[in-house]
């Protein structure tokens, strides 16, 4: 009989390690609180093309009024400010809660090569979507060159 090895993926979270860490280490769950580690951050694509860099964040359920976007020290700050939710009745007897709107607030580090006056936002269907202009300078020169 022969053994084989078989390479397993590596994860970087695993949940019951955490869980495992969080309930015999209590000072490490307080650090993970402080680091935004267990709180709700949006899922964010990035694409750039020659002239902006695009940012979707999804946030469903959310309104566009509940979103506060902000830009100091070449970061740009995307935070959520939600009052206080309505408070669950006593009439109503929820059998399942699987999810719920969470303040976040999510950063990102500008390069020098943005510009940030020319910064726009757009929300649709749950989705935020940031464009950010790159400077002139920035931009890329592409040009055919003729052979003599």
């Amino acid at each position: 009989m022969k053994l084989v090895n078989v390479n397993r993926p590596v994860y970087r979270y695993n949940p019951v390690d955490q869980l495992m860490n969080d309930f015999f280490n209590n000072n490490h769950f307080a650090d993970r609180l402080e680091q935004r580690e267990l709180g709700f951050s949006p899922k964010t694509n990035l694409v750039e093309s020659d002239d902006k860099i695009v940012l979707e964040l999804l946030v469903p359920g959310f309104e566009k009024d509940q979103i506060k976007l902000s830009v100091e020290n070449n970061v740009l700050t995307v935070k959520s400010n939600l009052e206080e939710q309505n408070e669950k009745s006593d009439e109503l007897k929820y059998s399942r809660v699987e999810f719920e709107k969470q303040n976040f607030e999510k950063s990102f580090k500008l390069s020098d090569k943005l510009d940030q006056e020319k910064i726009n936002a757009d929300f649709k269907n749950g989705i935020l979507t940031i464009t950010l202009a790159k400077k002139e300078e920035a931009i890329p020169v592409k040009r055919q060159i003729e052979i003599a």
